[in-house]
């Protein structure tokens, strides 16, 4: 149980005047003999604002209650929810390598049912909405409702059938991006949305063939459809698909792609030294609104010797308007200080060329601490702001670290500077520090502190095609915080049982955070942003919610071998997870075990 409270303040011509987050958050997981287990967590807060430019019902409270496992006759087993929580899916919806169907939030209810022969149901509905808050979460709705209903089943071990239903009525479109038909169209929807799927696994050979039908604000059908298929053998994968889909297609409240036509091939290949993969996409318009347009990536990391690994990155895109590409060489070293990087990154298009150069070093710490430092420096010439004339080298400084400084103290943050050396840029700095004070077993007290501002600057703005550029001066903007958290922790039971686990044993805590893994080097690296309230799950069975951090905690798991999963649902877009993000940790009883789980960019 955490108490907080705050005081906010903002900068700049818009700012709010000054706000107050103060809140109570619970959280709680217990597991049951009979009922499955059990996970819970609530907020309620005064003070604040609400989120600018999106229509909602305000409220100051969020909640939501997950139920996992719960078992009955015939091996069936159930998992139910309600509150705050996300759409459901089956499982096939959510196996998709290029396009993606959204479990966007709501408030409402949901169940799922899994019998034998692979049988799957789900049913949800409730009111979308959004997460608002910094330290206390609440969840705003945005007016309407949105149901879905699904089922699938395996009539043999090689194939699975599956179809959902989606239904929303007089929501808003608030997902980015809103694209030209939200703007063009009223300013709520209502949209029915079916899907059919059907998939055959053999060994290491996969295809999935997925149709998908519905309108909005009864506009007339749109379809689409799109197979995807993999083979894997030995060392070497390859994956390929077609799609075609009509434009102005929505799942719910969330816009999906949707106007495109093409295909895609891609190739993966891993030894002990290598790891290569390339694609090759081609998109085009269905409606011919839009040019059509050839995507070619590549990857590929050899391994020196047992410290040291070099690797490169080439992206093109190309159309009949523009062309883009750009390149990434890098060098990772096991050093006598821990493990460093050193990359080197070069872009182009008709806007803009950048190129960048950055240090990062993740170093050795004494056992509880942690530390990783990033250096960069970027060399910018671009157009890409309306009127705006971009000429300018910035240096940039990130730090991330944290750890036990006593048996009582311990801090944890991160902080960021930027700064430019030549020509006109936005200085800014962010920063998000807290000290932790173990005051007694059950009883901790945190300080917390945050800030994000971009500093003013003077960049010159052409106001005619026949006057020469002119300095404008841009006015500095950002926002800072002090938090005050007092927490009480505590697990009871007539004997007490950490999670996962039996009576008596042993247990220890399980934290971590889930980031963006900017550079896919798996590594939580000083300057990386972590996810805000997406759902971790301990072994399918216990969930809590990431901060605004990223950051998520079990303080009390069974000593021993875990899993750790992660819904996607509220990654920012075109942020995934491969295997729902699946780590293996091993808990030490008594000890603080960090996991980071990484989120990569959708190809």
């Amino acid at each position: 149980i955490d108490g907080v409270v705050s005081v906010l303040d903002q900068e700049g011509a818009d700012a709010s005047p000054r706000a107050h987050e103060n809140g109570v958050i619970v959280d709680a997981q217990w597991d049951t003999a009979s009922y499955g287990a059990w996970s819970a967590d609530a907020a309620v807060r005064t003070g604040g604002s609400s989120r600018r430019g999106v229509s909602h019902d305000y409220g100051t409270a969020s909640f939501s209650l997950h139920e996992r496992g719960m078992p009955f006759d015939d091996g069936w087993q159930a998992d139910n929810a309600l509150g705050d929580i996300n759409a459901p899916l089956i499982n096939l919806a959510r196996v998709q390598p290029r396009f993606l169907l959204a479990q966007g939030p709501m408030a409402g209810v949901e169940t799922e049912w899994r019998g034998p022969s692979v049988l799957q149901f789900v049913a949800g509905a409730g009111k979308p909405g959004i997460y608002d808050g910094i330290k206390v979460p609440i969840f705003q709705t945005l007016g309407g409702s949105t149901g879905m209903l699904g089922a699938q089943w395996a009539p043999a071990s090689q194939w699975a059938l599956g179809g959902e239903f989606a239904a929303a009525r007089d929501v808003p479109l608030y997902y980015p991006p809103l694209g030209s038909f939200a703007t063009a169209a009223t300013e709520r929807i209502s949209s029915t949305t079916g899907l059919l799927t059907a998939a055959w696994q053999d060994g290491g050979s996969r295809a999935q063939i997925n149709v998908i039908d519905g309108t909005v604000d009864g506009s007339g059908n749109s379809r689409g459809a799109w197979v995807d298929a993999s083979h894997t053998q030995g060392a070497m994968t390859q994956s390929f698909g077609a799609f075609r889909i009509d434009p102005n297609l929505a799942w719910g409240n969330q816009l999906i792609t949707s106007d495109a036509e093409g295909g895609y091939y891609r190739v993966d290949y891993q030894s002990r030294r290598w790891l290569a993969d390339f694609g090759v996409d081609q998109v085009s318009s269905v409606s011919g609104t839009g040019s059509s347009t050839t995507f070619v990536n590549g990857d590929a990391r050899y391994q020196l010797s047992r410290d040291s690994g070099l690797g490169g990155v080439v992206n093109v895109r190309r159309s009949a308007d523009a062309s883009a590409w750009s390149l990434e060489g890098y060098l990772d070293n096991a050093n006598s200080y821990g493990i460093g990087r050193g990359q080197l990154d070069y872009a182009t298009d008709p806007q803009a060329r950048d190129a960048t150069l950055t240090l990062q070093q993740t170093w050795n710490m004494r056992a509880g601490t942690r530390l990783s430092t990033t250096a960069a420096v970027d060399r910018i010439r671009s157009t890409a702001i309306t009127n705006v004339e971009q000429d300018s080298t910035v240096v940039r400084l990130a730090v991330y670290g944290g750890g036990d400084l006593s048996a009582r103290l311990a801090l944890d943050g991160g902080v960021q500077w930027a700064t430019a050396v030549q020509g006109q840029a936005a200085p800014s700095r962010s920063a998000d520090v807290s000290l932790t004070w173990q005051v007694a077993r059950t009883w901790s007290v945190l300080a917390s502190y945050y800030e994000n501002r971009v500093g003013s600057w003077t960049p010159l703005v052409v106001t005619s095609p026949l006057a020469p550029p002119t300095p404008a001066v841009i006015a500095a903007a950002g926002e800072r915080g002090v938090f005050l958290t007092v927490r009480y922790q505590d697990a009871r039971g007539a004997h007490f049982v950490p999670l996962g686990g039996v009576p008596g044993s042993g247990s220890g805590r399980l934290s971590g955070v889930v980031y963006l893994d900017a550079n896919e080097n798996g590594h939580y690296d000083a300057g990386e942003s972590g996810a805000a309230n997406v759902t971790v799950i301990l072994d399918g069975r216990f969930s809590v919610r990431s901060d605004a951090n990223g950051r998520f905690d079990f303080p009390a798991v069974a000593a021993g071998q875990h899993a750790l999963t992660v819904q996607a649902d509220n990654l920012p877009l075109p942020w995934t997870l491969t295997n729902s993000g699946r780590t293996e940790v091993e808990v030490a009883t008594r000890d603080r075990t960090e996991v980071n789980i990484g989120a990569l960019r959708l190809k």
